[in-house]
């Protein structure tokens, strides 16, 4: 090399373009990873609804509790016993408990827990308001009648029956009269119990003999 290419050599201006280069390539980092941070309209929509998910479960898990408490208290008053409870159903029994989001009640047998579902236990507690309409009294009947089976009885038909005679008690544990209770068994038996799956019909139970049941007092 000759002297006078070692004289026009510029070392600063090297210098100055190795810095320049370095924040170049700080500068890109940056940007790639703010794009990196950025989540995708699809990322924001499943973030969102999983938010909302957990907020809906949270409020029916509220709700429930609240239904609960008023189920089991007329649950317990029906039966005389206090190891009894109600348990109102949640939105996720659609995929943990199949049963559960079939029926709108039912009993695992030897349990002390009747397991309703939510409208269920929601139209039961219409008992304690007016007017009273068929939703109503089908939820007192559907809570009276997992009650029975508590009580031992598992024959369907056996069951509709002494849930029936004692719609009077589950009136008066929500604060109506006995009358109510017998008017809505006598409108149940005739409007609804006639339409049920054959092993749960029971024709002529109220004008036939009581039936002997210890939840019957």
């Amino acid at each position: 090399m000759s002297e006078t290419n070692l004289e026009s050599f510029d070392v600063d201006s090297l210098e100055t373009n190795v810095e320049w280069g370095a924040s170049e390539g700080r500068k890109k980092s940056r940007i790639v990873a703010r794009q990196l941070r950025r989540r995708s309209p699809l990322q924001r929509t499943a973030r969102w609804g999983i938010a909302l998910l957990f907020l809906a479960a949270l409020t029916q898990e509220a709700v429930s509790v609240y239904y609960e408490r008023q189920m089991t208290s007329a649950a317990q008053s029906i039966t005389g016993r206090t190891d009894v409870d109600v348990r109102c159903g949640r939105l996720w029994d659609l995929v943990t408990d199949f049963r559960g989001s079939t029926k709108p009640g039912f009993v695992y047998w030897d349990s002390t827990t009747a397991n309703l579902q939510l409208p269920q236990c929601i139209n039961a507690a219409g008992w304690a308001d007016d007017p009273l309409d068929d939703d109503n009294r089908i939820g007192i009947m559907v809570l009276t009648h997992e009650v029975a089976h508590i009580s031992g009885h598992r024959n369907e038909a056996t069951t509709e029956c002494v849930s029936m005679w004692a719609a009077p008690q589950t009136a008066v544990a929500f604060g109506r009269s006995a009358a109510e209770g017998q008017a809505t068994a006598q409108w149940y038996a005739t409007s609804y119990n006639t339409r049920m799956p054959a092993e749960y019909r029971s024709p002529g139970c109220l004008s036939g003999p009581r039936p002997t049941s210890q939840m019957l007092r």
